[in-house]
């Protein structure tokens, strides 16, 4: 008997699949299936740990895993979404407004991290402010922020990341700059990783930081 395609999203999650779950979910998308329905299969896959969430039967790595496989379903199938409905908004009103670009960002998530919800949101939101945005999605290298930026004459660099891993890809930015003779491009750093550590550690001009009450 053919497994329902839901089950077994869930049972990768359980499993700690990640990277099975997220094409797993990419195909459920392609097949019509809601975020709804991913998000339901997900956390069906997180509740049959919960037995190994007590004292007795404590699986630390088990939970880790699942949990790693949660989060980069959820953020590729809402990130897919909602770059397609931002994308039309976003393109709706720029072909409303006549006034010339304020400037150009390029914006990314870098190398060795996939998580790009939120790189999406800051990219729709500058689009909104009349800022010329080139995405070059994720996972990418430093080279190509800064090849990107210089060919395209851009005033600002954003990367993200969520994986504190990833941190010291960041890093290599500006010094790549500097060596192409354009250190004038202003770099920021984004994500969950970066708001914890400082544009100084970053070697950045800007990071994006929670304020406080």
């Amino acid at each position: 008997m053919t497994q329902d395609p839901l089950a077994a999203l869930a049972l990768l999650v359980q499993q700690g699949e990640n990277t099975e779950a997220v094409a797993c979910a990419r195909r459920l998308m392609e097949n019509s299936h809601s975020v709804e329905d991913i998000v339901g299969a997900v956390s069906k896959g997180l509740e049959a740990l919960r037995n190994k969430c007590t004292v007795e039967n404590f699986q630390l790595l088990d939970v880790l895993l699942a949990s790693r496989a949660m989060v980069e379903v959820v953020d590729e199938c809402l990130a897919l979404r909602l770059q397609s409905r931002m994308d039309d908004i976003a393109g709706a009103f720029e072909r409303l407004t006549s006034a010339p670009p304020r400037a150009t960002l390029v914006i990314c998530t870098i190398q060795g991290d996939v998580h790009e919800l939120g790189k999406h949101v800051v990219a729709t939101l500058c689009r909104f402010s009349n800022i010329r945005v080139i995405n070059l999605g994720r996972d990418v290298p430093p080279d190509r922020f800064v090849e990107t930026a210089i060919a395209e004459e851009a005033d600002f660099i954003g990367v993200s990341s969520l994986m504190t891993v990833c941190l010291p890809k960041i890093r290599l930015i500006k010094p790549a700059l500097a060596r192409r003779g354009a250190d004038h491009i202003i770099v920021a750093a984004g994500g969950g990783s970066a708001r914890q550590s400082s544009a100084e550690t970053l070697d950045v001009d800007n990071h994006a930081r929670v304020e406080g009450p």
